[in-house]
């Protein structure tokens, strides 16, 4: 039986003749998990969080850069220079690009096509913290988070503030940047930051030029806040394609595909409002519109494409206090309207997606520090292929339960398990097998379960999970399709540590161990390509001097099969470790950074695909060697 989101509304909510006295000293924070501010306390799932020193100790220069060291997270760089990549979690391998949702206080970064979210498009510079939940978030955040979620919250500035900033780099890297922040008065502050860049790439036809200005007007108030973004992005990238083994041998900054290129201009628009009923309701909701119009050539095929995305989130949240603890209690609404063009010389495709959300989740403790999570969404999605004349709709409702036990100040455990959905998105759709009208959504279940234990100085976690997934969604690069994929599951465990172990000196680590497998059909029990049973990763931080700080880390990928293998026709690709430091330097207004990836220059595939028509059925990326940027800043 199918609840309809009201009698799962009222099936939620607690009496309300439990309400807290405002007076009440009881401060705990929420478990709730709210898309549009910062994670306050742990929810019963595997987090990591990375604040804005973690950011600026790294000497990172792109938001990749950062991600890199965390647990349970693999990078898929088809470039080889961290221009287009897709965040795997939880062991996706070629079809990482749509079972990771990323999104930027709140707003999605995905798409609705088989392009990857635009990392580029959030400067370093704009970043507070990067809030990571590994594992399912289908309830709170629907669509395409089946391995994690990756939520940006970026800067708030309370003050007056200009930073400018200039990069050199290999490659022929120039970079500028900036931001300000200017208080108005009367509640009102205005923020604004741009970007310019452009580097000729490690390998031939490899060009990037890349520019990025971003705007908000933002009013806080005695009960609330409001606000308007505009963000103009413009990308102009060429793509170097894959090289046969005998072609990497003989160089390997050749370009396999001189003639390929993509260029897009994207315009963003958000308003969002948050405002308090009382003292015990939260109102918010959130609204913006994305589009996107590029042009480019794919195996020297020329190709017009257009994606435009408006989404309207809002939602209501209600907290109280009981003799067992804080309750929260949320209740949210999504509507998602995707547009997609493309015209090629092998046709034209227009198809429109609208998917719309109901969810509702609760948190109830239960006594001696354990607290109960529910929570239920009902998921609908209408496809419209305009070219066919076809329609189709998909619903399906997803379930959450999860267990949070505070075992002592230092300790916690968490159980959960989720239901999990991604919908075929509108250019999914617009290639299928023949008789294949519409794909099937893609279901399953995720459990995990893990403990914490931390003090001032440290940090230990450990975490397992398992993850089945029924018509897995896929895109077939042969056959230039989407199918969807026989059972698949995938069972994990995550080992994490950090130490301050002096005034000056911190250590990090973590492995990941990533089983991930077909349960049934031609390929039962073989491994899913391109994806590494283990990874690790160890990390240093050292203060030199005064103002002057060190950081070092080294990233092992383990071995893995070539992307589009399932058959294991080809040996594993072997494993890798690469080496990156960084220096970081402030003093008074001025700061300087200086990164170095891949310090000893090693010699590496980024992406290496299976492919039985090239000579030796290999398609490779090949990596940047040695790759040094230097950034020097100064703080108005």
């Amino acid at each position: 039986m199918k609840l309809s989101p009201l009698a799962l509304a009222v099936a939620l909510t607690p009496g309300l003749a439990l309400a807290a006295d405002a007076n009440d000293p009881y401060q705990t924070p929420p478990l709730v998990i709210t898309r549009g501010t910062p994670l306050q306390q742990p929810a019963p799932a595997s987090i990591a969080v990375i604040d804005r020193k973690q950011i600026e100790t790294s000497a990172a220069s792109s938001l990749v850069e950062v991600l890199r060291t965390q647990a349970g997270l693999q990078i898929l760089d088809t470039l080889g220079d961290g221009n287009r990549v897709a965040i795997s979690l939880r062991g996706f391998g070629e079809n990482a690009i749509n079972n990771t949702l990323v999104l930027v206080d709140g707003r999605r970064l995905n798409n609705s096509n088989q392009s990857g979210p635009d990392l580029n498009s959030v400067p370093l510079a704009n970043i507070e913290r990067i809030e990571i939940i590994r594992g399912a978030g289908t309830v709170l955040y629907g669509d395409q988070a089946v391995g994690g979620v990756i939520n940006i919250i970026t800067r708030r500035p309370s003050e007056n503030e200009a930073y400018v900033e200039t990069s050199r780099g290999s490659h022929d890297l120039e970079a500028y940047r900036g931001h300000f922040n200017r208080v108005l008065g009367a509640g009102f502050s205005v923020y604004g930051s741009g970007e310019a860049r452009h580097a000729d790439g490690y390998r031939d036809n490899n060009n990037a030029s890349y520019s990025n200005a971003f705007g908000r007007l933002r009013h806080d108030h005695d009960e609330g806040w409001a606000l308007y973004e505009y963000q103009s992005i413009d990308d102009e990238l060429r793509y170097p394609g894959s090289l046969t083994l005998a072609q990497r041998r003989a160089d390997r900054k050749a370009a396999g595909s001189p003639q390929d290129f993509n260029d897009s201009k994207t315009q963003v628009h958000r308003v969002a409002i948050q405002q308090n009923l009382g003292s015990n309701w939260t109102a918010d909701i959130d609204y913006s519109h994305r589009d996107t119009d590029g042009v480019g050539a794919l195996f020297a095929t020329p190709f017009v494409q257009g994606n435009r995305v408006e989404s309207l989130s809002p939602r209501l949240t209600g907290h109280w206090n009981t003799s067992l603890g804080r309750s929260e209690w949320l209740l949210g609404h999504d509507q998602i309207v995707s547009d997609y063009e493309l015209s090629s010389i092998f046709g034209d495709t227009r198809s429109r997606q609208t998917l719309r959300d109901w969810y509702s989740q609760l948190s109830q403790p239960l006594g001696n520090d354990l607290t109960l999570t529910l929570g239920y969404r009902t998921s609908e999605a209408k496809d419209h292929n305009k070219v066919a004349g076809r329609k189709h709709s998909d619903r399906e409702d997803s379930n959450s339960l999860g267990l949070s036990w505070q075992a002592n100040a230092q300790t916690r455990l968490f159980l959960k398990r989720e239901d999990v959905l991604r919908f075929a998105n509108v250019e999914d759709n617009a290639f299928t097998l023949p008789g294949v009208d519409f794909l099937a959504p893609q279901t399953g279940q995720s459990w995990e379960g893990g403990i914490e234990w931390q003090d001032s100085i440290q940090r230990y976690q450990l975490s397992l999970y398992r993850l089945d997934l029924d018509n897995e969604l896929i895109f077939d690069p042969v056959n230039f399709v989407t199918i969807n994929l026989d059972e698949t599951r995938r069972d994990g465990v995550l080992l994490e540590a950090q130490r301050q172990l002096t005034d000056r000196l911190s250590l990090g680590g973590q492995y990941s161990f990533t089983d991930a497998r077909y349960r049934a059909g031609a390929f039962e029990d073989n491994d899913v390509p391109w994806v590494a049973r283990h990874t690790a990763a160890l990390k240093l931080n050292y203060l030199l001097l005064q103002g002057l700080a060190g950081y070092l880390e080294a990233n092992y990928t383990g071995p893995r099969f070539l992307a589009g293998d399932d058959g294991h026709v080809m040996p594993r690709e072997g494993g890798y470790t690469l080496f990156n430091v960084g220096l970081t330097y402030d003093f008074q207004q001025l700061s300087a950074r200086l990164r170095i990836n891949n310090l000893t220059g090693k010699r590496y595939d980024s992406y290496a695909s299976y492919a039985s028509f090239l000579p030796g059925n290999k398609g490779l990326y090949p990596a940047t060697e040695e790759d040094v940027q230097l950034s020097v800043g100064y703080r108005f």
